[in-house]
């Protein structure tokens, strides 16, 4: 009788433990699930409000930190310029130090793992193993990483980037885990594919697609804030009107072909005698404008040498041959009284007259309005 009743109350004591287990399970997934949907909201929330993409790849990779509780640090590297990764946001790292990591695709633990091909989310538990087993330089090791989640950044089906999750201990981070990262990993490529497009919507709205010279609007909004300037001296800031010559007799000797060759030949030659932080400018089919720094005899000089050059170039055939030029005019700022419409027009008036003293007769053009 004894031994029935402890038996039966060994069952009870078993029953509670795995129903007590069972509730406590239930309770942490339905918690863990309501923390992703804030999290998920919330970066869905920020991506609306176009904040800085720096800014949010931060707040995804600590959103990642959150919802993976075991992970200690991680880090978002993105492809520069020289196909190398570099870190644009980290967690639990000294920041100075992994902000100057800098290392190619086929160096990391992802490529590792994934035979080189980068191209899915992995669990890497015992990253020094893998460290060792691929002979790899790896600079992480000086970070203490026993354990990482790594998920590829994907645009236009090239890898773009990587978003690493890092424990320190081995053995953490389960499949689940890797699930949430690569969820995160497609936000990432979702913000990547927004940034580039909205960079593109900006580069084409700000300049001019034939010669991806600033266009009107673009200069004459550079140029109001250098007028605003009280930095710069205005006795060294000059506003130039430059206009081909004949680009319509090219065109129709020779075809529009020719003359869009010619329209993209002569900011290439006028831009290699510029300095970095002059302005340069298509105002219209045939002009150009250029904010040059420095006195009127270095101005001088660089429009010179520029049209110089620019009589060296031959369009056309034997018999049918065209040699480019172009006249200019200049006003300097201060004596346009820093006023963008009468720089304007004071530059027109000398260009019309350095026309006029080669006893051109291409009618005159109405004045230079300032774009709104």
């Amino acid at each position: 009788m004894k031994i029935t009743l402890f038996v039966i109350i060994l069952i009870l004591i078993i029953l509670l433990r795995i129903s007590y287990r069972r509730n406590s399970a239930a309770r942490s997934d339905s918690e863990k699930s309501t923390l992703v949907r804030e999290v998920l909201l919330d970066i869905s929330d920020k991506m609306s409000e176009n904040r800085d993409p720096l800014d949010l790849y931060q707040h995804i990779l600590e959103a990642c930190l959150k919802l993976i509780p075991k992970a200690k640090s991680g880090s978002i590297f993105l492809v520069d310029s020289e196909g190398l990764l570099t870190a644009v946001a980290s967690a639990g790292f000294n920041s100075s130090e992994i902000m100057h990591v800098r290392f190619r695709p086929e160096e990391t633990l992802l490529a590792a793992a994934t035979g080189g091909k980068a191209d899915q989310t992995v669990v890497i538990n015992r990253v020094e193993e893998v460290v060792q087993k691929n002979d790899l330089n790896w600079e992480y090791s000086g970070f203490a990483v026993h354990s990482e989640i790594a998920a590829p950044l994907q645009l236009d089906g090239g890898l773009a980037g990587m978003l690493c999750i890092d424990g320190d201990q081995i053995d953490i981070f389960s499949d689940q885990d890797a699930h949430m990262l690569d969820y995160m990993a497609n936000q990432i490529g979702l913000l990547l594919k927004n940034q580039k497009l909205y960079d593109e919507i900006r580069r084409l709205s700000r300049y001019d697609s034939l010669t991806h010279l600033l266009n009107r609007i673009s200069f004459e909004r550079e140029a109001v804030k250098l007028l605003s300037d009280p930095s710069k001296n205005m006795e060294t800031l000059y506003f130039v009107l430059i206009e081909l010559d004949d680009l319509k007799t090219a065109n129709e000797a020779l075809g529009h072909h020719v003359g869009d060759e010619i329209i993209r030949a002569l900011p290439e030659t006028v831009a290699k005698y510029l300095g970095r932080n002059d302005l340069f400018g298509r105002y219209s089919g045939d002009e150009f404008a250029v904010v040059i720094q420095g006195d009127s005899v270095k101005v001088n000089e660089i429009l010179e040498e520029s049209k110089k050059e620019f009589a060296t170039r031959k369009y056309g055939f034997e018999g049918n041959s065209f040699t480019p030029g172009f006249r200019y005019g200049k006003a300097s700022f201060k004596e346009g009284q820093c006023d963008l419409n009468m720089l304007c027009g004071l530059a027109d008036r000398r260009m019309q007259e350095m026309r006029a003293s080669k006893s051109e007769t291409r009618p005159i053009r109405g004045r230079f309005r300032l774009s709104t």
